[in-house]
């Protein structure tokens, strides 16, 4: 279902080299999702190098089961991190390892676009919560991060199937859950906005593309950790982060 290679070739792993906003991005979504998890069953869904599962332990979880693809990190992550409850278990999204409403939490981070079969990895979701359980999920916005795409257009970021605009992403997760609370990443000034659109339009997807990651260097200067806060805002962000109940 996930494609293996790509998700850790992209995940927050620090065995790789990554933009420093990339990682104070990732770091920002953990922090965000431990807000939901004290006294909970969590599942952190491609836990990749199990950093934001233990997160979520020290933060007050009941027990938390990061699930990983890939063998290796699973491994690696039982060697290296260790917490009361805490368990890494290999698996994928579309059977996780897991009986029928088990977990309080299902946190899905930057792990949709990666999926090839969206639905079905959201019924998974759904099977695995109890009822009323919640679903944090986030991924990017395509209307940002591929100006111009539509949803079947391969994204400029090759490690992902798909990226959604805001009503495509509502679509796929209403399917089966109710949103409660959206917020976001990023907020990107409208200027800067209609300006990629207007690149886009003119010279195609990719320079729309190139000319945000321009803006996105000078991140370098200084520590653009605040800039990176998950938040509720009426402008466009670069990443949805929502948060909904089965």
């Amino acid at each position: 279902m996930e494609d293996k290679k790509s998700i850790a070739a992209e995940r927050c792993s620090g065995e790789s080299w990554l933009p420093p906003w990339t990682v104070k991005e990732h770091q920002a979504r953990y922090r965000f999702a431990a807000g939901y998890v004290a006294g909970k069953v969590v599942v952190d869904c491609a836990c990749g190098s199990g950093e934001s599962s233990l997160i979520f332990s020290k933060a007050g979880a009941q027990n938390v089961f990061g699930i990983d693809v890939d063998a290796q990190a699973v491994e690696r992550a039982q060697s290296k991190y260790a917490n009361p409850g805490l368990e890494f278990v290999l698996g994928n999204g579309r059977e996780i390892p897991l009986g029928h409403s088990f977990a309080d939490v299902f946190v899905c981070l930057e792990t949709i676009e990666h999926v090839n079969e969206d639905e079905a990895f959201i019924s998974e979701a759904w099977r695995v919560l109890r009822p009323g359980g919640l679903l944090v999920c986030s991924t990017p916005n395509r209307e940002v991060t591929n100006p111009g795409a539509a949803l079947h257009d391969a994204p400029w970021n090759h490690f992902h199937v798909r990226e959604y605009n805001d009503m495509e992403f509502e679509r796929l997760l209403c399917s089966r859950f109710e949103i409660i609370e959206r917020h976001g990443q990023n907020p990107v000034n409208p200027s800067v906005f209609q300006s990629s659109r207007i690149v886009s339009k003119i010279f195609g997807t990719q320079m729309a593309v190139k000319f945000n990651q321009v803006l996105k260097c000078r991140w370098f200067a200084y520590d653009a950790s605040r800039l990176h806060e998950v938040q509720k805002s009426p402008r466009v962000m670069e990443y949805f982060v929502w948060v909904l109940r089965k």
